[in-house]
């Protein structure tokens, strides 16, 4: 006999009141929370606790409040998360369509094995919520929510006897009324679950309510992560401010946020289906370097160490890492081509003036924008991110680019670039970016994360081909072996295979544009408003596209487009 939703959601009220009633297990009061000397911390949840490592501070914040303990980091948050590992699902690797049910929880088990906490930090709820307040079925997305919430609970002791449990609560958003209904149904379970469990709960309802703090209605700026810190720190019966007076508090934030790259390349690794997967005969022997990042993560520990002390310390800096020049070339000799008649076609520009690009566009004074990678197809290990966007401009109007300008460097692959909005938009590893000039000095000042939660298993798979459309939307596309995950202010995105996406950068709306290709990396409207993509592996020409549509290889579909162009075509792009 199967439970309906409302009653495995009573059932849970029971037994929860009656642990409660009888005090077999009480909630910690959050004040008298202690740290212990050698916890290992680790931030697991949505992307509320994704992205503080980028900017550091709920780790800084614990670090300069006890300078006489020795406390280590790792964060294993995931765009998009549930306490099922929802966003975990595709790191098998297998083709997309095998993997197995319960994948997600499996490398969710996985990970916590491999950082072995003393402390869990948990931050679920903003995507549970958002995905149950677009649902007809909220309240059995909300049963579901408690019930994969008190499994990851039980399995999260089994895995750390004695582990001890932070609880917090999703933010609430801003100008959204209903959503903050839903989210505080969401806050009220997580608070119960910590009173059951003798975990300690912070609730996070009234902090950074004003937009200054936001970079969207849910998510936090850099500002906002502080504003966060100071709220946790106060829940614990820490001083909310004190810390912020470490005589060291800027060289911490530093080597916090290069430790936290190290260990992202660690734990969430790029070209993973290459490295580990299913197509590892072509690059496995590249495993062996992911440990290496294991030591480069202990280094910038131990000046964490150094630097936590009251006193003004001064460390020894890191040794340079490989670093990214534009190496001189010769000019290259200009290839033979067979053109069609009436077609001419001349150099207009070439190294040094560009180097390994990815992916470009004009903006609307001429320019060229283009996406350049040194890294690709993954970083090396200790490699500072040597990737850039560039601008190439022929100012004297001869047909040949005379200026070249980098607009920003210290990317990470980026695999697509597209001028718009006063800035441009960048496709790197797992984010979408905005980059903006702000002073006229030619380089980007502001960068700021749009979305975050894009599949990087497979490098030349990622985020790519921006387009505006007619439509004033912002079309990308990704290819087949990635995982796409990621959080908007109207619901959660989730995309296990190849496909495209349509944006509304006004209104944050995102939704799926096309399901399927395999690498479909050529998008095109025509003068109505038609849309056609090419396939860069499937071989079969061009596709004619419309919201809605699915194409082979799509997982489960339960019917597939054909092409337009029947037979078996070379790889070629679409303009």
């Amino acid at each position: 006999m199967k439970f309906t939703a409302w009653a495995q959601t009573s059932l849970f009220s029971i037994v929860l009141s009656l642990s409660l009633s009888l005090s077999l297990l009480t909630s910690a009061r959050a004040e008298s929370w202690e740290w212990k000397d050698n916890d290992r911390v680790v931030f697991l949840g949505d992307g509320l606790l994704e992205q503080e490592q980028y900017s550091g501070w709920v780790e800084a914040m614990l670090v300069a409040s006890h300078p006489d303990l020795n406390l280590t980091f790792r964060n294993l948050g995931w765009s998009a998360d549930t306490p099922a590992g929802e966003s975990r699902f595709g790191l098998s690797l297998l083709q997309a369509g095998r993997e197995p049910e319960d994948e997600g929880w499996k490398q969710l088990c996985a990970q916590l094995e491999l950082t072995e906490p003393d402390v869990l930090v948990l931050g679920y709820g903003m995507a549970s919520g958002l995905e149950g307040h677009h649902s007809e079925l909220e309240d059995q997305g909300l049963a579901q929510f408690r019930m994969d919430y008190q499994r990851l609970l039980d399995k999260t002791r089994e895995i750390s006897p004695g582990l001890r449990l932070l609880l917090l609560s999703p933010l609430q958003p801003l100008n959204d009324a209903e959503l903050e209904t839903t989210l505080r149904a969401y806050s009220q379970a997580i608070q119960q679950l910590a009173d059951a469990n003798g975990a300690t709960f912070v609730d996070l309802a009234d902090c950074a309510q004003q937009s200054e703090l936001r970079k969207d209605p849910i998510h936090l700026n850099d500002a906002g992560y502080k504003e966060l810190a100071r709220e946790i720190a106060q829940q614990l019966g820490l001083d909310a401010n004190r810390w912020l007076e470490h005589p060291n508090l800027d060289a911490l934030l530093k080597v916090i946020l290069r430790k936290n790259t190290w260990w992202f390349h660690r734990s969430r690794p790029a070209n993973m289906a290459y490295v580990f997967g299913f197509r590892k005969h072509e690059q496995g022997q590249n495993a062996d370097e992911i440990p290496q990042f294991d030591a480069l993560v202990a280094e910038e520990e131990g000046r964490i160490a150094q630097l936590r002390a009251v006193s003004k310390s001064s460390i020894s800096q890191p040794e340079p890492r490989l670093e990214s020049v534009f190496a001189e070339f010769e000019p290259q000799a200009i290839p033979e081509f067979t053109l069609g008649d009436e077609l001419e076609i001349t150099l207009w520009a070439q190294n040094p003036d560009l180097n390994k690009p990815i992916h470009m566009n004009f903006d609307a004074q001429g320019r060229l924008w283009v996406a350049s990678s040194e890294a690709y197809p993954m970083i090396e290990v200790g490699q500072s991110a040597p990737d850039k966007i560039v601008v190439l401009e022929d100012t004297d109007d001869d047909g040949v680019a005379d200026q070249s300008t980098v607009f920003a460097d210290g990317l990470l692959i980026p695999t697509g670039v597209l001028p718009g909005d006063g800035g441009v938009y960048v496709a790197q590893s797992t984010d979408l970016l905005f980059l903006k000039d702000t002073d006229g000095d030619g380089r980007a000042d502001v960068k700021r994360r749009v979305l975050s939660g894009f599949g990087t298993e497979d490098t030349h798979h990622n985020l790519h081909t921006l387009l505006w459309g007619p439509d004033g939307r912002l079309y990308m596309n990704q290819s087949v072996y990635t995982r796409t995950d990621t959080e908007t202010p109207h619901g959660v995105v989730r995309l296990k295979a190849g496909g495209g996406f349509r944006y509304d950068t006004r209104s944050m709306r995102m939704e799926i544009f096309f399901r399927g290709l395999w690498n479909s990396w050529g998008h095109q409207f025509d003068s109505f408003g038609q849309s056609f993509l090419s396939d860069g592996a499937g071989f079969a020409g061009i596709a004619y596209s419309f919201p809605g549509a699915t194409f082979n290889p799509t997982p489960k579909a339960r019917q597939q487009l054909d092409l337009i162009s029947p037979g078996n075509w070379p790889k070629f792009d679409s303009l």
